[in-house]
C-alpha cells in the first residue's frame, strides 16, 4: 500500500504478506527503510556474503524494498526454460536463483541455475540485467560494519508444469 505522485512511488509504502502479515515499511521520499519483519528461519532464500568476518562484527544483509515475495516476484517470474515441457515431469526439475548485488545496492548479476539428475540436465543461464526496470535493479546493500560488501542472494525455486519458476514452498 502506498502512494504514486506522477507515477512514482512517493512517502511511506507498506508491504505485506499474502497472509496479512506486515513485511515491510520503505519511506520513498527519503529513500529508507523504516521497519522489516524478522526472516522466516524456515524460507528458501539464503544470503552469501564475499566477505570475511570475525566475532563481533556487524554484518546486515542484501534488502530488496518490498520484502522477500513481492521484492523478489520479477526475478523468479522472468525466467522461462528454454525448452518445450508438454513430455517433462517438472517436479524432476530443481531451480535457483543467483543475484549478485554489488557494493553500490546494484543488481549485477542474474543467473539461472537448472538441473534434473532423472534428465541428466544440469545448465546456468546469465541473463542481462538491463532487461529489468530500474527499480528492479536497486537494492540496499550488505555491509560489513557499516561499510557495503558484494553479496549474493539465493532464491530456491521449483519448476512449474509450465516451464515458469516460482518459490519453493
Amino acid at each position: 500500500m502506498g502512494n504514486y505522485d506522477k507515477g512514482v512511488k512517493t512517502g511511506v509504502w507498506t508491504f505485506y504478506e499474502s497472509d496479512g502479515r506486515l513485511v515491510e515499511r520503505f519511506n520513498y521520499t527519503t529513500n529508507r527503510l523504516l521497519n522489516e519483519a524478522p526472516l522466516d528461519s524456515a524460507g528458501n532464500i539464503d544470503y552469501l556474503f564475499d566477505a570475511t568476518f570475525k566475532t563481533g562484527d556487524r554484518l546486515t544483509r542484501p534488502i530488496k524494498v518490498g520484502g522477500s515475495y513481492f521484492g523478489f516476484l520479477p526475478y523468479v517470474n522472468f525466467f522461462k526454460l528454454p525448452f518445450d515441457v508438454t513430455d517433462a515431469n517438472t517436479n524432476w526439475f530443481h531451480a535457483y536463483i543467483e543475484l549478485l548485488i554489488s557494493p553500490g545496492g546494484r543488481l549485477a548479476d542474474y543467473k539461472v541455475h537448472l538441473w534434473s539428475a532423472q534428465y541428466d540436465y544440469k545448465q546456468a543461464f546469465n541473463i542481462d540485467t538491463k532487461l529489468f526496470n530500474e527499480e528492479d535493479r536497486q537494492f540496499i546493500p550488505a555491509t560489513l560494519n557499516n561499510e557495503p560488501i558484494l553479496s549474493r542472494i539465493i532464491i530456491k525455486c521449483s519448476v512449474t508444469p509450465y516451464g515458469d519458476l516460482d518459490f519453493l514452498d
